[in-house]
């Protein structure tokens, strides 16, 4: 009687631990790894930097403005838009910079001291952030020769390091910008 508890224990005591690693192999296989990878869209003239495939849609059904969104860790929603209409770079930067630095839009106040003036892979911009401490709002627009682009983020405090990865990514590509 003593062998056959002493063995139970034994089988108890070993194969518990032995257990508990396959399961945590079998948690950490479905665990996906996000495979970031560069993708080019050459109708919207980029390539950039994302975790997973995006497909492009039409903003609010107008084919000139092509909507690419991304969903990140933490709820964080990336947006990428290209619009395809001709414009008057400066003229729309400087209309931009003006509302902003207004700041009359109730809804969404811009955080003081976030407005500044970017460049993105040659291209002039602007950017601001809105909302408040623990919710925020990316606003940048880049002005290219044909297409003009718009990022957008919606996230919790602190801007995640993913948002900036994509940013900076961003690489203009022809033809479209011929």
């Amino acid at each position: 009687m003593k062998t056959i508890v002493l063995a139970i224990l034994s089988v108890m005591l070993i194969g518990a631990p032995l257990a508990q690693k396959s399961l945590a192999q079998k948690r950490a296989q479905k665990q996906p790894t996000t495979q970031w990878r560069p993708y080019i869209f050459p109708d919207d003239g980029f390539a950039v930097t994302l975790p997973a495939q995006v497909t492009p849609r039409n903003d609010g059904g107008d084919r000139h403005i092509h909507v690419y969104t991304v969903r990140l860790e933490g709820g964080t929603i990336f947006n990428l838009r290209a619009v395809h209409r001709l414009m008057d770079c400066e003229t729309t930067l400087a209309d931009l910079w003006d509302k902003a630095d207004s700041n009359k839009d109730p809804k969404e106040p811009v955080i003081r001291g976030t407005l500044k003036q970017v460049e993105l892979s040659g291209l002039r911009g602007l950017e601001y952030e809105t909302g408040s401490s623990d919710e925020r709002s990316l606003h940048r627009f880049h002005c290219g020769d044909k297409i003009f682009y718009i990022f957008s983020a919606g996230y919790k405090g602190k801007r995640p390091a993913d948002v900036n990865r994509i940013i900076n990514s961003f690489q203009v590509v022809n033809p479209a910008h011929q």
